[in-house]
């Protein structure tokens, strides 16, 4: 009786961590899968997982407050593991809202029902195409693997508070701006280009209503410059779901 009432908290305590992991991570946590989807799947895994834990230093707690503080580490351990796995699609997104708002398709929204939010034009493509290549990728296999390992480093009930790491997770979290400019910079600079010569010939050629061919024009040429730059785009995704790959190992070996 006492080994089962063991098992069952260690259980618990693993349930808890993927659950962290489907609330944050991206697909799995989409709001596009049902809830009960979400809730038997994390089950699933922590039923596979809690039998390969190798047993315990020392019995988990029956207080309910001391059983308390350990799940809520479980949790933080998910939500951060969650939190690396989505910072590729967070930087996708802005790189799109920030080419839609200079090509001019920022007028126009597109629901998006995985994110539950509007999304701009391109903002909407790009995202689409980047969940599509870590699927293609099993990436969200490897989401789960992720969380699975760290219990090789994090047992249940192992979550110690960690400064350095919580800053160091957040300097990761810059990497969505840095990595969003980059996907924007190709449209971002031929719009540059294209606004500086209508400028231009606004001044030569007064009698021109920019207003009424410069967004047929900009949005033409948005749509050309990353129809010549998908393949690189493609790319620069492949590096940012390794490096993503990379640093969910790290987070799962820094958090306790």
């Amino acid at each position: 009786m006492l080994f089962e009432a063991e098992w069952f908290k260690l259980f618990v305590l693993v349930l808890i961590r993927f659950s962290g992991v489907m609330a944050t991570a991206p697909v799995l946590g989409s709001g596009g899968v049902p809830m009960r989807l979400r809730a038997g799947l994390a089950a699933a895994t922590a039923l596979l997982v809690t039998p390969l834990i190798p047993a315990l230093a020392q019995p988990l707690p029956s207080d309910p407050f001391a059983f308390g503080w350990l799940a809520a580490g479980e949790l933080i351990i998910g939500l951060c593991v969650g939190f690396v796995a989505s910072l590729v699609l967070a930087a996708v997104q802005m790189g799109g809202q920030v080419i839609d708002m200079q090509s001019g398709f920022g007028m126009m929204n597109i629901f998006n029902p995985a994110a539950e939010t509007q999304f701009p034009v391109f903002g909407f493509f790009l995202f689409i195409l980047a969940v599509f290549f870590l699927l293609a990728t099993d990436g969200h296999h490897v989401i789960l693997r992720a969380a699975a390992v760290s219990f090789e480093h994090i047992p249940p009930g192992g979550f110690r508070p960690n400064g350095p790491a919580f800053s160091e997770l957040a300097r990761r979290g810059a990497w969505i701006f840095i990595d969003g400019l980059v996907i924007a910079a190709p449209v971002a600079a031929a719009m540059f280009l294209a606004y500086g010569t209508l400028g231009l010939l606004g001044r030569v050629v007064p009698q021109i209503h920019l207003f009424i061919i410069g967004f047929p024009l900009t949005m033409a040429l948005a749509m050309l410059v990353m129809a010549a730059f998908i393949g690189t785009y493609l790319e620069l995704l492949d590096g940012m779901f390794s490096r993503m790959f990379r640093d969910l190992v790290w987070i799962g070996r820094v958090m306790g």
